[in-house]
């Protein structure tokens, strides 16, 4: 996304709405227009793909690719983020800084036409 979100209120809200037991599921996109909500809510698995940490003295970099696979009726479908968190250690303890998120890569199925 273009835009830089600061504070938690947008998680807060993500957390909150997902809890919802009538919501749409978070599986990172949006009900079509006119489309119900399914009468079954999708189960959702979380996956750390390729996970790297980095730690310099009181900060800590962490990247990896989270896979996001939904089970639904129409079937199983993945998506997939490049996310990189950064976290210094404060009195308090650990706390992440800064998060990065950006969708992955699709590489064509066959190779480009000359």
């Amino acid at each position: 996304m273009p835009q830089r979100i600061d504070g938690l209120p947008f998680h807060e809200f993500l957390m909150t709405e997902a809890a919802r037991t009538n919501a749409a599921p978070m599986t990172g996109e949006a009900l079509a227009p006119g489309r119900d909500r399914p009468t079954e809510r999708p189960r959702i698995h979380f996956d750390l793909a390729n996970y790297r940490e980095q730690v310099y003295g009181e900060t800590a970099i962490c990247s990896y690719t989270l896979l996001i696979s939904t089970s639904a009726g129409a079937g199983v479908s993945v998506r997939s983020y490049n996310e990189t968190r950064v976290m210094v250690r404060l009195a308090e303890g650990w706390r992440v800084v800064h998060v990065h998120k950006s969708p992955t890569y699709t590489s064509p199925l066959a190779p480009a036409e000359r």
